[in-house]
């Protein structure tokens, strides 16, 4: 990977330490815009198996995008690809047992989103990632999201202006054995001009 490009993601990465659905199926069930946030909203205190990955991870963008929207920043639309590789990395963290941006291959959200067709072409473009797992009661979209806003990276991720689309991938299982019902999330954002 050139410098240039790797020194692009490495600016725009940031993760959370905090402690399946298909690829497919995520792709074909959260592509576009989410007109019934507030349904999605009530199951953002579910805890991992209590409630569908899918909405966890619509709760997840319906909290991230009244976030936006209380700072006056424009809201993130749901985008399939970047959703595919947020789901990708989050499986593989998952069954690896590992947890950050850089895969154990090697690859890095950039590439990632290369793989998922996302970049390429005549574009300019920026993204940024987030990561979280958490168990039991921190394993909500609500906690999820809530501990994004007190890291600085996350929250800068999360609130970009320059954003316009999110990927989300949720699996209700963490990247190491708890004895509490876990969840991990991957978030990827970007734009595309």
């Amino acid at each position: 990977m050139p410098p240039a490009r790797r020194l692009i993601a490495a600016f725009a990465l940031c993760a959370a330490l905090l402690v399946p659905a298909t690829a497919d199926a995520a792709k074909a069930r959260i592509s576009g815009y989410m007109p019934n946030c507030h349904v999605a909203v009530a199951v953002a205190s579910s805890a991992p198996r209590s409630a569908p990955t899918i909405r966890l991870a619509r709760a997840a963008v319906c909290l991230i995008n009244k976030r936006r929207a209380a700072r006056g920043v424009r809201r993130l639309r749901i985008n399939h690809r970047l959703s595919r590789a947020a789901m990708w990395h989050t499986h593989d963290m998952v069954r690896h047992r590992y947890f950050g941006h850089v895969s154990r291959r090697g690859r890095d959200v950039v590439d990632r989103l290369y793989g998922a067709r996302y970049l390429g072409g005549r574009f300019s473009w920026a993204v940024g990632e987030n990561l979280a797992w958490g168990s039991g009661g921190r394993a909500t979209p609500r906690q999820i999201v809530k501990a994004w806003m007190k890291s600085p990276g996350h929250r800068r991720n999360m609130l970009d202006g320059r954003y316009r689309e999110i990927g989300i991938g949720v699996i209700a299982r963490g990247p190491v054995r708890t004895q509490l019902p876990a969840a991990t999330y991957t978030t990827t954002f970007g734009v595309r001009r």
